[in-house]
């Protein structure tokens, strides 16, 4: 039998776990930013310490990132706190102003995304001062002018007993971050958790990370190559032309650069700065396309290609018209896939599948997750679905919030046996565990990549799969990832 909590304002069933009792003992104590891997159970220690300040007069708010998992917190919450399901209520941006302030006024928990509270704030239909707990999940987001940072400003001058339990799993790699969040939700003392800590080993089940290192065959190659030479030519002309910078490789940060400079030429009157424009613009497509071709596959490359010839833009056009571009067009629409990752994952997802498992592919690209599904719908024991942002673009259509929610219990309950996503999947909602995870490509955000692999050996032993083409952006991609992870740490230790 495990030990469970036994708390008058908490219903039985929430596992007794050492280090979320440490976790919570010290956010009742003071206004705590709580860092804890994905999977090691950050909501228990929020429903521990909102427990405890029920008897208090004021109300207690929750705010998170997104109103899929605004509505996912107040389903927990109402399972699990001693409390009348009336009095857990959400807030969000499509009920009518009036509403929101009569609900807010019966409400004792209050679950919303920041920005709905942050204007009634301001509009003054609520008042902050109520407020005896505010828990800001995801808080990395709490910097800039990111509507979690306002409300955090808003709520610390409201009230001169302003209490906060900010949580995430990783609040950034640069000290100026970490203490940005700090400072904009009043933070008097930092709680970490790693994987390593002796009290959390009993409940860390074993997670194995495979890197597979895939060669581009010589096919492949032969196609990018044409390419890869115009690059080159375009990339001198504009180093000569003092736009862009020398540097080894040609990354998206030194077009953005070289475009910047275009723009303060053309300001200042220098017509060389029209030329360069236009053929930055260019470099910028052909820069995307080479990195589809390396890391993704020939289908998704074509695919984009597809697309830009619906573009009625003539900048598109010009592009799709440079004779490398329009050759690899012409010669390959119809060519099979040639690229080693579609057939790994196939297998990668077939051994993940055996005993029942379930299985979550992650990748970058839209183009990927439909290309992903294509070829494993070819398999009938593999009930595969899509995951993806709200936003749509072009003929790329997003997924609303519902229809997010339904695919998510879709897999939940084994309707779909594999999840295919973008990022999005990858923070704020609250994913079904997974047997195994592959990552498509390797994630250069240190924050992303930790909560991807957060998403299997949740409740058993699960692995992961990291895909990198070599000689590609996904090595030097993989490295970045590996350092910002460890820098991370290093800058939670120093502060």
């Amino acid at each position: 039998m495990k030990p469970v909590l036994s708390h008058p304002r908490l219903r039985e069933g929430v596992e007794a776990r050492a280090y979320q009792l440490t976790a919570a003992k010290q956010a009742i104590s003071g206004s705590t930013l709580l860092v804890m891997p994905t999977g090691l159970g950050k909501t228990a220690v929020q429903w521990m310490t909102m427990a405890s300040f029920l008897e208090g007069k004021g109300k207690i708010v929750l705010v998170a990132p997104t109103t899929g998992l605004v509505a996912q917190q107040a389903r927990m919450a109402k399972e699990f706190i001693e409390i009348e399901e009336e009095k857990i209520v959400t807030l969000t941006g499509s009920d009518r102003p009036v509403k929101r302030e009569k609900i807010w006024k019966d409400a004792k928990i209050v679950m919303a995304t920041p920005h709905v509270i942050r204007n009634d704030a301001r509009n003054g239909r609520i008042l902050l001062s109520e407020i005896d707990l505010l828990i800001v999940d995801e808080a990395h987001h709490a910097t800039g002018s990111d509507s979690m940072a306002q409300l955090g400003d808003l709520y610390l001058e409201a009230s001169s007993s302003a209490m906060i339990l900010a949580a995430t799993a990783s609040p950034g790699v640069k000290a100026g971050k970490v203490l940005e969040i700090i400072q904009r939700l009043g933070i008097e003392r930092l709680h970490v958790t790693k994987r390593e800590d002796d009290l959390v080993q009993p409940y860390i089940t074993s997670m194995e990370v495979t890197k597979h290192h895939l060669n581009l065959p010589s096919e492949l190659i032969e196609i990018i190559r044409p390419l890869r030479i115009l690059e080159a030519e375009e990339a001198e002309f504009l180093i000569r032309s003092g736009f862009l910078i020398r540097s080894g490789r040609i990354t998206t940060a030194a077009i953005e650069e070289a475009h910047r400079r275009a723009s303060a030429a053309i300001g200042r009157g220098d017509v060389r700065g029209y030329d360069a424009a236009k053929r930055i613009g260019d470099m910028r497509r052909l820069h995307r396309l080479l990195d589809l071709l390396e890391t993704q596959g020939l289908r998704c490359a074509l695919n984009y290609l597809e697309r830009a010839r619906n573009d009625k833009d003539r900048k598109t056009k010009r592009f799709l018209s440079l004779t490398p571009v329009a050759d690899l067009y012409l010669n390959h629409k119809d060519s099979t896939e040639l690229h080693p990752k579609p057939s790994l994952v196939t297998q990668l997802v077939n051994d993940g599948l055996k005993d029942e498992g379930k299985v979550i592919v992650f990748t970058e690209y839209r183009d990927t997750v439909d290309n992903v599904i294509n070829i494993l719908e070819k398999n009938e024991s593999i009930r595969a679905g899509r995951f993806v942002g709200q936003a749509s673009k072009g003929s790329q259509i997003g997924m609303k919030q519902k229809e997010q929610i339904e695919q998510l219990e879709r897999f939940r309950n084994g309707d779909l046996n594999v999840l295919v996503a973008t990022s999005v999947g990858g923070e704020g909602l609250d994913v079904p565990a997974a047997d195994s995870v592959i990552l498509y490509e390797p994630v250069p955000s240190a924050i992303r990549s930790i909560q991807r692999r957060g998403r299997t050996a949740r409740q058993r032993d699960g692995d992961v799969h990291i895909l990198i083409a070599k000689g590609t952006r996904d090595e030097y991609v993989q490295q970045a990832a590996m350092k910002r992870e460890q820098s991370m740490y290093r800058t939670l230790e120093s502060l």
